[in-house]
């Protein structure tokens, strides 16, 4: 059961953030009034989140449903660029997950609708890149990783001279997803990846791919493979190996993304992750989201491998590897 401390401290929020909804609408002549049917830890609500963090998102709706029995959260898991679209298109979506800030034209939205654009930073997250179990080159530093990117590496024989394999195929889970987008702005000022990677359609199949293609690279959220008591985390890692790759600074050092790299900031492929609400009133999407930032919701975020916003939350386990 939740502290005390912690209770008082979820109330806190949800009056906050209740209250800064309570402004805007007071102030606003483009709010329909809609029907106030739950609460902040009752009623059924839908959300939508990036296919990405799946594995984070249904662990901490698990336990919040599991606090709060009159709490139904149902979750649709979908490619970034489809989150955005259905999240700003279906009222009824309470909040959205995605990797990035809102964009001043996504801002626009809330101002139609007469609430504020309120995104809640919850973690950070690593895109891993993940190998066949074949494959001895298990390192790769930050300007290979590049220019695997942007088309330039092509073959593991520029890798590695010696190596035995050929082609590089680098995989993602969809050509809308948030880990394309990501690469493009990080590593190609947001101009497309090369034209040689391809997408599956999830990250499961991204593992599936990579394990039967011994010169793929996969690409995927690191929660898919960081959840050490869940069993599908397990049986992944089993079956394909991760990459280290090294600082964009210091390219003779070589990190995995695991948390204690996560947690130092040396793992160079980091990204944070928002709730952004379009709720109108303090109800279960206002719960929700308060619970994931609360104390509680931060020690699953590092259950899951992903970095807390909370760095008091200390991370014991510092020799974790894959």
């Amino acid at each position: 059961m939740m502290g005390l401390r912690n209770w008082r401290r979820m109330n806190a929020c949800f009056m906050t953030f209740f209250f800064l909804i309570a402004v805007v609408a007071c102030n606003s002549k483009k709010i329909v009034p809609v029907e106030q049917s739950d609460t902040p830890a009752s009623g059924i609500i839908k959300i939508v989140a990036d296919e990405s963090f799946a594995p984070l998102l249904r662990s901490e709706i698990a336990t919040f449903c599991n606090i709060y029995d009159d709490a139904d959260i149902q979750a649709d898991y979908l490619p970034e660029a489809e989150v955005l679209k259905t999240f700003f298109s279906r009222p009824e979506m309470r909040l959205m997950l995605i990797s990035r800030r809102l964009l001043d034209e996504e801002k626009k939205h809330f101002e139609q609708i007469g609430l504020p654009a309120h995104e809640i930073k919850i973690a950070i997250d690593a895109v891993a890149f993940v190998l066949n179990n074949q494959n001895n080159d298990t390192s790769l530093t930050y300007e290979q990783v590049d220019q695997i990117v942007n088309g330039r590496i092509t073959n593991w024989k520029q890798i590695n001279p010696k190596s035995t394999l050929g082609k590089i195929t680098l995989v993602f889970d969809n050509q809308q997803s948030s880990t394309v987008r990501y690469l493009s702005d990080k590593l190609l000022s947001g101009k497309p990846i090369t034209s040689q990677a391809f997408a599956v359609d999830s990250n499961p199949a991204v593992i599936d791919y990579v394990e039967k293609d011994p010169g793929a690279i996969g690409v995927i959220g690191v929660s898919w493979i960081s959840e050490r008591g869940d069993s599908t985390t397990g049986s992944f890692l089993e079956r394909i190996q991760v990459a280290a790759i090294s600082s964009r600074e210091v390219p003779d050092s070589f990190y995995l993304p695991v948390k204690r790299f996560i947690y130092s900031m040396h793992y160079p492929f980091l990204r944070e992750l928002f709730i952004v609400s379009q709720e109108r009133h303090s109800g279960l999407g206002t719960g929700f989201a308060t619970y994931v930032a609360s104390d509680e919701g931060q020690r699953i975020v590092q259950r899951s491998g992903l970095l807390p916003i909370d760095h008091a939350i200390r991370i014991i386990e510092l020799k974790e590897e894959f």
